[in-house]
């Protein structure tokens, strides 16, 4: 076991307001998915699922602008200010998105809504660098990942019932406007960094790591390091893979009313499993990054994302059982939620807690860059499954196609953690 530094109250209070700022802000993104089979249905906007991988596809391409942006602006301006900025935005772009009708515009403003929403991370990850020492970040990222799925959850279950009495705009100004009350907030109850004399444990020293690669050097020289590093292109490459598998929660609503013959609102609840799945495995994933070794996190991580494959493959083939629709409504929940546990520990904490640990003052910077490969691989493949879907046996095609990226991706973030357990050993020797 690692020790491990215990919280300040100041530290706790913190970390209330980040989490429930990640959980608004999830809220708001999520709304947009949670409306999907609505906003498919509606006569008046005439989406199919083609057009709206595409739209999703513009948000991906948006997302990978906003990381260049606040991966920069996090590091030049603080996390405090940047957070602000992104609440407050996504809150107005999500109202125009309800007043609109053109499917153009609703590519515009949902690129908008990914560009200014990418910046939650990077903000938060500042933050996290100034109030928090390096054995208390796989609790911190990990309490804050539980955010992410909360807001979710939030999001597909009270949407979902909103929907049954409320148009999908109607529910999109309702979002908005808690966005624009926790923006404010956040602006008057949180500060960027602690005073001088709050310390974190009296058993833990913090400072600046005078000794990091990084200490005094300039953004050029870490952006040629991360440019060089095996280890920086590895978890890239791992987090393209992890963040289409992630990303696939988009269409689920989609995909539920359609092979189920369920209500949009029964639809949207159903998928609430995948991110409560999610919720638990962060939850308790946080709490393994700062005390198991590292050797132990690599076979743990590689286990987990066997069993993701396993539960796309089981959905492929669910037909094969010849259940009742009320099993088979059960039997998809429960792969849902297996798959969203198995997958979120790997998608959220290997990258979060790599970038502070490596990047160091530009853990900004690393975090924007890494996200870029994710937003550019998440775009590529929303239009796809958007275009596949709307063939003949279109779904089936999606998930053969999930099945085979996630056998890849388990390699890849096996191998990170493997040399990253390596990298481990030789820091003690």
């Amino acid at each position: 076991m690692n020790k491990v530094a215990k919280f300040g109250s100041s530290q706790l209070k913190l970390l209330f307001f980040m989490y429930v700022g990640y959980a608004v802000l999830m809220i708001m993104r999520q709304s947009l998915m949670a409306i999907s089979p609505d906003l498919i249905a509606d006569p008046y906007v005439g989406l199919t699922k083609t057009k709206f991988g595409e739209m999703l596809a513009y948000g991906n391409l948006g997302g990978l602008v906003g990381k260049i942006i606040f991966g920069w602006s996090a590091d030049r301006f603080g996390g405090k200010l940047n957070f602000f900025v992104v609440l407050t935005s996504v809150a107005l772009f999500i109202t125009c998105f309800g007043l609109n009708t053109n499917f153009y515009a609703f590519c515009f403003i949902f690129f908008l809504i990914s560009v200014t929403k990418s910046g939650g991370w990077p903000s938060l990850a500042k933050m996290i660098e100034h109030w928090y020492h390096p054995s208390q970040y796989g609790r911190v990222w990990g309490a804050i990942s539980t955010a992410s799925r909360v807001g979710t959850i939030v999001a597909t279950l009270g949407f979902g019932y909103l929907l049954r009495y409320l148009s999908w705009s109607q529910t999109l100004y309702a979002v908005a406007g808690i966005g624009i009350v926790y923006s404010i907030i956040w602006f008057l109850f949180v500060k960027e960094r602690p005073k001088e004399e709050i310390i974190v444990d009296p058993d833990f020293e913090v400072k600046i790591d005078t000794e990091h690669r990084f200490h005094e050097k300039s953004l050029n020289f870490a952006l040629l390091d991360f440019l060089k590093s095996k280890r920086v292109w590895l978890i890239f490459v791992a987090m393209m893979g992890l963040t289409v598998l992630m990303n696939f929660l988009d269409f689920v609503p989609i995909f539920l009313k359609e092979t189920l013959n369920m209500t949009s609102s029964d639809a949207v609840m159903t998928a609430t499993a995948f991110p409560l799945g999610a919720f638990f495995a962060v939850l308790i994933g946080g709490y393994i990054f700062d005390t198991m070794p590292a050797k132990m996190i690599t076979k743990t991580m590689g286990t987990l994302l066997t069993i993701s494959v396993l539960c796309i493959v089981l959905i492929l083939n669910l037909s094969y059982f010849q259940l009742e629709m009320s099993q088979n409504i059960k039997a998809v929940w429960l792969c849902l939620f297996t798959f969203g546990f198995s997958i979120s520990p790997a998608f959220y904490l290997p990258m979060s807690i790599f970038s502070i640990k490596y990047g160091g003052v530009y853990s900004g910077a690393l975090i924007c860059i890494l996200d870029i490969g994710g937003f550019f691989a998440a775009a590529v493949s929303a239009y796809t499954v958007g275009w596949l879907s709307d063939q003949t046996m279109g779904w089936h095609k999606v998930l053969y196609l999930l099945i085979g990226l996630g056998i890849i991706t388990m390699i890849l973030t096996v191998m990170f953690l493997h040399g990253e357990a390596k990298e481990e050993e030789k820091a003690l020797a």
